[in-house]
């Protein structure tokens, strides 16, 4: 009788010891899937960061160009005040009115120069974040198998 409760008692300790194997696994599984996972978020929010910044150059760059023209068109306006005869008036208008028409075209190129890279740095964020969430779900998939793998492991042993 003794004998066989000491061998019910040792498979016993044998089948816990491979079961707290299979949580160790487990865990260093699930470990290892949250590290994978916080470096594809943070990848992306890098990638979400460096597509930002992108685009808010191109809008600094585009209100440049804006205050650029229209300060141009505003110095041919200028002109039409300093004018002392009624041909150089009419001359200074005519100048003054194509200068606005280039400012407004420089503008307007520049501003969807600038709207086309918040829309590049938009869907490059997207993305970034749609690789993150794939590779994120591929680690917790992972973690899952191998947890799943470890509790048939220890169910065997």
């Amino acid at each position: 009788m003794k004998k066989l409760v000491a061998a019910l008692a040792s498979a016993m300790l044998v089948t816990t010891v491979f079961a707290q194997t299979a949580t160790t696994d487990a865990g260093k599984a699930q470990l290892k899937a949250n590290q994978q996972k916080a470096e594809a978020q943070a990848t992306a929010n890098q990638k979400k960061a460096d597509a930002q910044h992108d685009a808010a150059k191109a809008q600094a760059s585009a209100n440049e160009d804006n205050a650029s023209a229209q300060a141009d068109a505003n110095k041919e306006a200028a002109k039409v005040a300093q004018a002392t005869t009624p041909e150089q008036a009419s001359g200074a208008r005519g100048d003054a009115a194509k200068a606005q028409a280039k400012a407004n075209k420089k503008k307007h190129s520049a501003q969807s120069k600038a709207d086309k890279k918040k829309q590049d740095a938009a869907k490059d964020a997207d993305v970034a974040q749609a690789k993150a969430d794939k590779q994120k779900v591929e680690a917790q998939s992972d973690a899952n198998k191998a947890a799943a793998d470890a509790k048939i492991d220890a169910a065997k042993k």
